[in-house]
C-alpha cells in the first residue's frame, strides 16, 4: 500500500514539474512578445516626438512668413523665441546680450514667448520690442525708434 502512495506522489510530482516547465516556456514566449511590443512603442513614441518637433518648426516658419508679408510691427510679445530668431538673423545677438537665448550661458525655451522670457529674465519688454523692431526697420508702438542696441559685427565662438 505504501508503494502505491509513493508511486502516486511521484506521478503527481512529475506532473507538477511538467506543468511548471510548460509555464516557464509560456513565460519566455510572453516576455519576448512584451519586449517586441515595448520596442514598437518606443519607436512610435520617438517618431511622434520627431513629428511634433517638425510641426512646431513648420508652424513657426509659417508664422514668420505671414509676419514678413503683413503690416505693422514685425516683432510682438506673443512671438516665440524660435520665431524671433527665424525672423531676423541679428535678433539672436540682441537677445543674447540680455541672456534671452542665443548665448552659451543661458537656456531659454525656444517655444517660450518673448513676453514670458523677458519677464523671467527681468528685461523691459517694451524696450526689447522697440530695439527688435528698430533692427527690422519698423517703428515701435509710439512711432519712436529710440536708441538701437549695439550689435557686434564679429561673432566669437569658444
Amino acid at each position: 500500500m505504501i508503494g502505491w502512495i509513493a508511486f502516486a506522489a511521484l506521478l503527481i510530482g512529475l506532473g507538477a514539474l511538467a506543468y511548471a516547465w510548460k509555464l516557464q516556456q509560456e513565460l519566455g514566449i510572453v516576455t519576448r512578445r512584451l519586449d517586441r511590443y515595448n520596442r514598437a512603442l518606443f519607436d512610435a513614441n520617438d517618431e511622434l516626438r520627431r513629428l511634433r518637433e517638425t510641426l512646431t518648426e513648420t508652424a513657426s516658419e509659417l508664422r514668420v512668413a505671414i509676419k514678413r508679408n503683413g503690416a505693422g510691427p514685425l516683432f510682438e510679445p506673443s512671438m516665440t523665441i524660435r520665431e524671433i530668431q527665424l525672423l531676423h538673423p541679428q535678433a539672436q545677438q540682441i537677445m543674447a546680450g540680455l541672456h534671452l537665448g542665443g548665448c552659451s550661458s543661458c537656456a531659454v525655451d525656444p517655444d517660450a514667448t518673448l513676453a514670458d522670457a523677458c519677464a523671467e529674465q527681468g528685461v523691459d519688454l517694451d524696450w526689447m520690442l522697440q530695439n527688435l523692431n528698430h533692427l527690422a526697420g519698423v517703428s515701435g508702438r509710439n512711432g519712436d525708434l529710440g536708441a538701437p542696441v549695439k550689435v557686434p559685427n564679429v561673432e566669437l565662438n569658444f
